[in-house]
């Protein structure tokens, strides 16, 4: 079973390394999705941690993409282009890089009577593994079926938001030492997460997945064609 722990009220340990800027950012960011009625994914350069439900957003009416735009001129790491329905903020190097786990292409799949961790599972053991598969059942999330199309993880986490009525996704991987693949922890029990997801409603966290590549299988960064 991969070394896979759901997201709640903490994370496993490894919290030592999460940015208090990034987990601040994170927080406006989902203020602004709610008073704007704009899903937002944000992946973020360094880890974050949400502490408890959405402080009530600003009442005045706020445009996304003056919102935005603000955001990134404050912290240049980041770059946001609107997706379809979803505003995404990215690292702006991760917009163009083949390697970065969430450009990994997804497979189009039928779920039925799944959970929103269900399929985050899945996503994960792509990002690792290259399996789209699901190898066991992780803490329940919000229930969903539908016709996931082909894409990229940004994509998939894209669709997912939407069909569970989700406002904002978060996610992020940690650096690899190795840019040919994943370090596998061998000390079971301090391991930090390496790749994190999290889904969040208007209101509440709804939990999501932290991981950390499996020993004895392959985990490998396979670049996206």
């Amino acid at each position: 079973m991969a070394l896979v722990v759901s997201l709640g009220r903490s994370l496993a340990a490894g919290q030592l390394d999460v940015s208090p800027h990034d987990t601040e950012l994170s927080g406006a960011l989902w203020r602004i999705a709610v008073a704007t009625h704009t899903r937002i994914g944000f992946q973020s350069v360094d880890r974050t941690r949400h502490f408890g439900r959405n402080k009530s957003a600003n009442p005045q009416a706020l445009d996304v993409s003056d919102a935005l735009d603000a955001v990134v001129t404050e912290d240049p790491r980041y770059e946001w282009h609107l997706l379809g329905e979803t505003a995404v903020i990215r690292p702006r190097e991760a917009w163009t890089d083949p390697a970065d786990p969430l450009n990994r292409r997804v497979p189009p799949a039928q779920f039925t009577n799944e959970t929103t961790n269900h399929v985050l599972l899945r996503l994960t053991n792509l990002i690792f593994y290259n399996q789209f598969t699901l190898d066991h059942n992780p803490t329940p999330g919000v229930p969903v079926s539908f016709q996931m199309k082909a894409g990229t993880v940004v994509d998939a986490l894209n669709q997912l938001a939407e069909q569970a009525g989700q406002a904002m996704w978060v996610a992020w991987a940690r650096p690899r030492d190795n840019p040919n693949g994943w370090d596998v922890c061998t000390n079971i029990g301090s391991c930090h997460s390496a790749l994190e997801f999290e889904l969040r409603d208007t209101e509440h966290d709804n939990g999501g997945l932290a991981a950390q590549p499996q020993r004895g299988k392959p985990a490998a960064i396979r670049v996206p064609k």
